[in-house]
């Protein structure tokens, strides 16, 4: 069937396109309420055939100097007419020059990103777990882990901006809301030092961001997030993070695919102190 040749910006009454899409992808943990929240956060694209379907998205997420698309779907009778080109290029050109755009690549669209420009910076590890296993609590640590409280978000937002490289908190006011439990770690001093949020999906009960000072501290906010729960459990990790491999084999996951991480003008990367142990999801970093 036909495609309309204009691309469109895709708005929350697009929702039921962007499942089936999602469905049609394999990706079972965005349902509709996730994804109204990625639409209500970023900003969407796609084309629509001829009966007004739509048949392709991507989502751009702008945090600051720091940006993040995800969500890149080609209906599978549509692919290899350069529809996800033309949507990655559009995204490109709706940040400015002094914007780093991230995005993690599956196998089949890699190619299409490296001609846009964007070079491997990275991985980020997937893990799921179906039967956790709790590991002991490390009393030597200098972190006291705590119910999230709302006094404590501006701290938070804090130390996800040093860690991430980006202004997520408005996204994380709303993820925080909507989570099963966030829970934050002050050092003998009283100071934030990190901070974990499990949010269940239709899929998995995933665990992301965790900001954490050390990859001790990072198991330890897992260990509280998953104290108790059944049913699948899924986490995705930057690469670099290998210590943190051992604890998660111990707590029962597995590995299950380690897309590259790319990006886009590398050299306009805001800083980031090495403290993200968990991401929101592979879309929005």
């Amino acid at each position: 069937m036909k495609v309309m040749d204009e691309l469109i910006e895709l708005h929350e009454e697009h929702t039921s396109g962007l499942l089936r899409l999602c469905r049609q992808a394999g990706w079972p943990d965005y349902g509709e309420q996730e994804l109204a929240l990625l639409v209500q956060q970023g900003r969407f694209f796609g084309y629509q055939n001829v009966r007004g379907d739509i048949i392709s998205c991507i989502g751009l997420f702008l945090f600051g100097r720091l940006a993040s698309i995800g969500l890149v779907i080609v209906d599978k009778e549509y692919k290899r007419l350069g529809l996800g080109r033309r949507m990655v290029n559009a995204c490109i050109s709706k940040t400015d020059e002094s914007t780093a755009i991230r995005l993690c690549a599956t196998k089949e669209g890699l190619p299409l990103y490296e001609k846009a420009g964007f070079h491997t910076a990275g991985s980020v590890r997937k893990y799921s777990c179906h039967s956790f296993q709790p590991i002991e609590k490390q009393d030597h640590l200098d972190a006291k882990l705590t119910a999230f409280r709302k006094q404590d978000f501006q701290e938070l937002a804090t130390a996800d901006l040093a860690a991430f490289g980006g202004d997520r908190s408005n996204l994380l006011q709303q993820l925080i809301s909507t989570s099963e439990e966030c829970v934050i770690a002050r050092n003998n001093e009283g100071q934030l030092i990190g901070y974990g949020l499990s949010v269940q999906t239709p899929a998995n009960l995933k665990f992301g961001p965790i900001i954490a000072p050390s990859s001790d501290v990072a198991a330890q906010f897992i260990n509280r997030l998953a104290a108790g729960k059944q049913g699948p459990m899924r986490i995705d990790i930057p690469g670099e993070h290998t210590s943190l491999h051992d604890r998660l084999i111990e707590m029962g996951f597995q590995a299950d695919e380690e897309p590259p991480l790319m990006l886009y003008q590398i050299k306009m990367l805001p800083d980031q102190n090495g403290h993200l142990y968990a991401l929101i999801s592979q879309a929005l970093g």
